[in-house]
């Protein structure tokens, strides 16, 4: 999601968009801008700036200047990497002011200049002038050249195609979620024995395992796979249910088949089952609703950048 001021800034320079950041040229250099996720707590804004290969020495004199400033530019914190400065600016609460960014753009662009860093309106891989565009490299700005955009789309699919080839498949997936969801079953029953209205609340922890035992078991990633997880939810919430009213009904002198026999006919039995199940989906909905509509498959792809 892209916030109100980087739109401003976008808008008013010119540049070109992400998903989730805007990018472009000021004065001759390349900076990226993004906001955290409306979840993150506190908020934080993130600006990137390319400075392309730079030496130690170049290295140290920009984080010199940069401690010497930081109560004036107002960022949180730094950090220096080969090609790129990377600034956070945490948003406690007051949000950062288009001033500030601007400040910033200046105070870098002052700094790489005197420093003899080139600017960045070039190919950020090779350093070519000619037949260069903005591109979108995972939610990432950058300027390439025609040889060196063909050079990574090649890269990037051969990532994925290693490791397509490593994921097993759908049914290896279902099993590693149902079974790392068998601990918060054997805890939603021990919690239900020992503090009871508490049990359902677990619903939400299980719906997180089973996507943590998809991924760990390398279960296959494509249009099912959400699908089976939410299922693989549904079984373990259901599975948890029926432990929970067994062992409680043990606990109070049955044997285990009386139990089974009670929750098949027990009609008032039946409607406190149907009743924890529910709430248990209720709770376990915030998860599927994430897993449904928001969360999105992170496919490595690099594409020409929209215009803003």
């Amino acid at each position: 999601m892209i916030f109100p001021k980087a739109k401003k800034i976008a808008k008013d320079l010119g540049w070109y968009k992400t998903n989730n950041s805007v990018f472009g040229l000021y004065k001759g250099y390349f900076f990226n801008i993004s906001d955290a996720s409306l979840s993150t707590t506190p908020q934080f804004k993130l600006v990137t700036a390319t400075t392309g290969n730079i030496t130690e020495e170049q290295q140290l004199q920009i984080k010199t200047e940069l401690k010497l400033n930081k109560r004036k530019l107002k960022f949180t914190l730094f950090e220096i990497s080969d090609n790129a400065i990377f600034f956070k600016f945490t948003e406690n609460v007051t949000l950062t002011q288009l001033k500030t960014v601007y400040s910033l753009f200046d105070f870098l662009v002052d700094l790489f200049k005197k420093l003899n860093i080139s600017e960045q309106n070039k190919c950020h891989n090779c350093g070519r002038y000619q037949r260069i565009n903005y591109y979108n490299l995972n939610d990432i700005g950058i300027i390439l050249c025609d040889t060196c955009f063909s050079h990574e789309n090649h890269r990037l699919h051969e990532i994925e195609k290693e490791m397509i080839s490593k994921e097993k498949n759908y049914l290896t997936g279902f099993l590693g979620a149902l079974i790392f969801s068998v601990p918060g079953i054997i805890l939603w029953t021990l919690c239900a024995v020992y503090f009871e209205r508490l049990a359902s609340g677990i619903a939400f922890i299980i719906a997180f395992l089973g996507i943590l035992g998809y991924d760990y078991f390398k279960g296959r990633h494509g249009k099912l796979t959400k699908y089976i997880i939410v299922f693989t939810n549904i079984v373990s919430i259901i599975i948890a249910n029926i432990m929970t009213v067994i062992t409680l009904l043990v606990k109070q002198g049955l044997t285990i088949n009386h139990a089974i026999q009670e929750l098949q006919t027990n009609e008032t039995l039946k409607d406190f089952f149907y009743q924890s199940i529910i709430i248990s989906f209720l709770l376990a909905i915030l998860v599927w609703i994430w897993l449904l509509f928001i969360n999105k498959n992170k496919k490595l792809n690099i594409k020409l950048a929209d215009k803003f």
